[in-house]
């Protein structure tokens, strides 16, 4: 049900925590190479930014510090890798847009954005999976540059789904960038219409989670989707009344 999607504690301030990673990666930030200078100055002076690294996987009654700093250089280091600050639509082929395979459109019950990924769209062992991985990156870093603070939905629409248009890659991929990658930025993953046929699948994926993830992953068919989205949010096709069209 919606009544058990996940809730954040905020366990110390934003002034504390800014404070702990600049002392304990000092070293690292003034050299200069192991992080993107203009990742750490975004990280020293937007609030709601930092907060998404505070409130990451903090689900016990006292700040986590040691995951909470683990959690900072595995973002930030990836970040600083994969040159994610310099991300732009001009290295995608107009392919990926037109398709709408994957989209920001519409909100959940809370006001949580909906990234939507068509599953049923993807062809296994055909698609360039370092492009895919780009352009997912490019989505949530949109979101957290547009929109600092505010968490999304991943809705996986499985309808129509095959086992060869599921990619484990791809999904390991997702996994890292909600538990590590982009810290504080999914408020859970909405499966919806899964085959009975992919269940075994996801019952895998799912022992790739870390133990507390698992409460972030959500399942929805036709009847129950009205749980998490409003139906003028949802898309006729999913049994909404918004218009289809992204």
């Amino acid at each position: 049900m919606a009544s058990s999607i996940p809730q954040f504690q905020t366990l110390i301030t934003v002034e504390e925590f800014r404070k702990l990673v600049n002392e304990h990666f000092e070293k690292q930030i003034s050299e200069g190479q192991l992080y993107d200078a203009r990742d750490i100055e975004r990280f020293n002076t937007i609030d709601l930014y930092t907060l998404m690294f505070i409130q990451h996987g903090q689900f016990g009654t006292s700040f986590n510090q040691e995951q909470a700093l683990h959690v900072f250089n595995a973002a930030m280091s990836w970040r600083k890798r994969r040159n994610v600050y310099d991300i732009s639509t001009d290295e995608f082929p107009a392919e990926y847009i037109d398709r709408q395979v994957v989209y920001f459109k519409n909100n959940d019950k809370y006001h949580h954005r909906l990234l939507h990924i068509i599953i049923s769209k993807f062809n296994k062992g055909r698609e360039n999976k370092d492009t895919v991985k780009r352009f997912l990156t490019y989505n949530f870093e949109q979101q957290v540059r547009e929109y600092p603070g505010e968490k999304i939905v991943i809705l996986f629409d499985m309808s129509g789904t095959g086992i060869g248009n599921l990619d484990y890659d791809l999904v390991k991929f997702l996994i890292a960038s909600m538990q590590l990658l982009y810290p504080g930025l999914v408020a859970y993953i909405l499966l919806f219409n899964m085959p009975f046929l992919l269940s075994a699948a996801w019952k895998l994926i799912r022992t790739w989670l870390a133990s507390e993830a698992g409460q972030f992953v959500k399942y929805a068919n036709n009847k129950s989707i009205g749980d998490f989205i409003p139906p003028d949010q949802l898309p006729v096709k999913m049994g909404g009344t918004a218009d289809d069209d992204n």
